[in-house]
């Protein structure tokens, strides 16, 4: 059996509601859970903590700053990157779950044109003057739609944001995504959606044939100019991401929490 304890909102729902209820597993049990599969997302155990004890490492966490302290505990890390990492810098048992995407339904989207640009996630997510590159959209005939918010609660509000955008663009040079997850880049290919990035680490170990990496700015509006521009192109990437996307569904995503 496996029991998960989470912290609730973003990375915290995603990998411990969502999967915990996709498996039918407990969450966040108060007793009985002791001789279980004890995953614990965003938190960290108890004194006692059960002798299968995963942390499972999102970004730099308190339960990574808690694991360093602990080599006997098991570290599930949440993508290429990350895995990547700590297997040079710690003892412990390292196993790589990536995180899934939104796309529960596996919805396919019909475009009837190209003419929406997104950015999703907090205010970090794009680092550079919003006005003024919504300007540059504007320009090329395209417009600016973003969702900016600190912690996202509902797959359902992500999903809704997916649906109403073409081209994903995600620009923070100031980190370098080491201890990341490429989700975003994965939620935009779930929909068939082409991002246009910073090649941050997270998204270019485990992902980097299937995003537009841009170094300057201009490089980014040019990636962007380029799908609006060449419909053909737009739709070959289009189908070849949401293919790649199939392996981040959560049902096969959760599949491997059953190996543990």
């Amino acid at each position: 059996m496996i029991s998960f304890f989470n912290n609730g909102g973003g990375s915290g729902e995603i990998r411990g509601r969502q999967i915990a209820t996709y498996l039918k597993a407990k969450l966040s049990p108060k007793q009985g859970y002791e001789n279980d599969v004890c995953i614990y997302v965003k938190c960290v155990p108890p004194p006692n903590y059960p002798k299968k004890t995963y942390i499972d490492v999102l970004e730099d966490s308190m339960g990574l700053r808690w694991v360093k302290t602990h080599p006997e505990v098991g570290i599930i890390a949440s993508s290429k990157s990350i895995y990547n990492h700590l297997s040079k810098e710690l003892p412990n048992k390292i196993i790589l779950i990536p995180q899934h995407h939104c796309n529960f339904e596996r919805e396919v989207r019909s475009r009837k044109k190209i003419d929406t640009v997104g950015i999703i996630g907090n205010e970090a997510v794009f680092q550079f003057p919003l006005g003024e590159f919504e300007a540059s959209l504007n320009l090329i005939g395209l417009k600016l739609l973003t969702f900016i918010k600190k912690k996202f609660k509902y797959r359902e509000e992500v999903v809704d944001f997916y649906k109403r955008i073409d081209i994903q663009v995600v620009w923070r040079p100031n980190s370098d995504g080491v201890l990341r997850n490429p989700l975003k880049l994965v939620n935009a290919m779930s929909y068939g959606i082409p991002t246009v990035a910073y090649p941050e680490t997270d998204f270019v170990e485990e992902l980097g044939d299937y995003f537009i990496p841009a170094t300057t700015i201009d490089k980014l509006l040019f990636g962007i100019q380029w799908f609006k521009d060449n419909e053909e192109i737009y739709n070959s990437w289009s189908k070849n991401i949401f293919k790649k996307a199939e392996e981040y569904h959560i049902e096969n995503i959760s599949k491997l929490y059953l190996n543990l």
